[in-house]
């Protein structure tokens, strides 16, 4: 899935390749690399009722297993109204008024860069096993190379009256737009709010804000239709946030779902939290630190640390599906750099299990940490590889991975012109310009300094 951006914030133009399994934001701050994001998210959260197929469900809920032959109009017709939707939706992504939008982001564009023909293209050849959980139900839904259908089958011995309904209603949409968005399933952000998603979760409560605003709304001397009320989502926070505090408020039910990524929760709990989040009965989230694992702290008293990778790790346990995109804004935040390394490690084994990572950083630490990540998967570095304690499923080949330079040009500092560039990168990976110039400088100003320091004659 190929996209292009136009005239979205500071940044004119952009292309993004979604069927990468890495994609790296870099560049100087304020150069629109989150609204990019954000962008990327919104549109991959819209999800569209697209009309009822009845003797396709039927005979799915009667039998526990069906085909699907691929309706090539109809996928493609809901990638258009995917950014059609978007579009209209840009003040609920950004929670700005309408006014804000027409001011500021009255061009912004998104559009698919494939034409039909190479969606078409790209749905036959795929292969793919997913599995899904709709309502209550189980469902598999399996794609062999070369043939133009998914087998669909529900795992389910029994299914409840409303699970039924649910179906009838709603499973052909979720899978239409599961084909075409391919090859992502779905998608999951970690803003750079997220340390304060759970610690604030009740103060901020979506559901909250939501009475209120209905509240508002009926006290309003203007004519409202109470219909319209109910159905509006608040615009109060940004989507993102929205999703994650949606979350936190959740968690109860959200524990009852055990992921089959939840391993890799494990993992980042014990080499990086040095601890373990527990969701209790009442809903709230709670660290238990290995060296006393008989206390158990609420989220607000924990390390900054702590509070930065929960949302991860509640979406590797419990949210987790393969072939989701995950974006996660800074992902070195609250970091010291043994961390950052380690976190990378993680990130490619998460890319090694199907999953698609776009990240936004300014650590030197963690691209240098991709980039020797991305020469180990030359074959010639078995050896050191293991020399040097790494595994094969923290290679990352090259040929997964973009990186795109957020920046204006030197012709145009001061505009609002900022292009946004794919930086070359080789078997031994990349260079990020703005970091590079700032190290380089700060190395030339500590050997002046330590020369002057050691060999300057002067005394006063």
């Amino acid at each position: 899935m190929k996209i292009s951006l136009t005239e979205i914030g500071a940044i004119k133009e952009g292309h993004i390749d979604l069927s990468k399994k890495l994609n790296v934001f870099c560049g100087p701050n304020g150069t629109g690399k989150t609204y990019v994001a954000y962008a990327i998210y919104g549109m991959l959260k819209t999800d569209l009722h697209f009309g009822r197929k009845i003797d396709f469900i039927k005979d799915l809920i009667e039998t526990k297993k069906t085909k699907y032959t691929f309706d090539f109009n109809v996928i493609n017709s809901y990638r258009d109204a995917i950014l059609t939707s978007f579009k209209d939706d840009l003040d609920s992504l950004f929670g700005v008024s309408q006014d804000f939008i027409k001011l500021n982001f009255g061009k912004t564009e998104l559009k698919f860069l494939e034409n039909y023909d190479s969606l078409n293209d790209d749905l036959v050849q795929a292969a793919f096993t997913l599995q899904q959980t709709f309502g209550k139900i189980d469902i598999e839904i399996v794609k062999k190379q070369g043939e133009d259908n998914v087998l669909i089958e529900i795992l389910d011995k029994t299914i409840s009256n409303k699970d039924i309904e649910l179906l009838d209603v709603f499973f052909y949409s979720s899978l239409i737009s599961m084909l075409a968005k391919y090859p992502v399933s779905s998608t999951f952000i970690l803003p750079v709010e997220r340390n304060s998603i759970f610690t604030f979760s009740k103060e901020l409560s979506i559901r909250r804000q939501e009475a209120v605003d209905y509240f508002h709304a009926m006290t309003s001397k203007e004519k409202l239709s109470r219909f319209d009320i109910l159905f509006t989502d608040t615009k109060r926070y940004p989507l993102p946030i929205r999703d994650g505090l949606l979350i936190a408020e959740d968690l109860t039910e959200i524990k009852k779902n055990k992921s089959v990524f939840y391993d890799f929760a494990t993992e980042l709990e014990n080499n990086l939290l040095h601890g373990k989040l527990e969701i209790d009965n009442d809903g709230e989230l709670k660290f238990k630190p290995d060296k006393s694992p008989k206390k158990s702290l609420p989220i607000h008293m924990t390390a900054s640390i702590v509070k930065s990778l929960s949302s991860l790790v509640i979406y590797l346990k419990h949210i987790a599906r393969y072939n989701d995109l995950v974006i996660i804004d800074e992902p070195e935040i609250n970091l010291h750099p043994d961390n950052q390394i380690i976190l990378t490690k993680l990130f490619a084994k998460l890319i090694n299990k199907g999953f698609r990572l776009l990240i936004s950083t300014h650590s030197d630490y963690v691209v240098r940490e991709i980039n020797n990540l991305v020469m180990l998967s030359n074959h010639k570095m078995k050896k050191i590889a293991k020399k040097l304690g790494y595994s094969e499923d923290e290679f990352i080949a090259y040929n997964n991975v973009d990186i795109h330079y957020f920046d204006y040009p030197k012709k145009l500092k001061g505009n609002k012109q900022v292009v946004v560039r794919n930086l070359t990168l080789a078997l031994s990976g990349f260079e990020i310009p703005s970091i590079n110039e700032i190290i380089d400088n700060q190395n030339n100003i500590a050997e002046e300094l330590f020369y002057e320091l050691k060999y300057s004659d002067d005394e006063e």
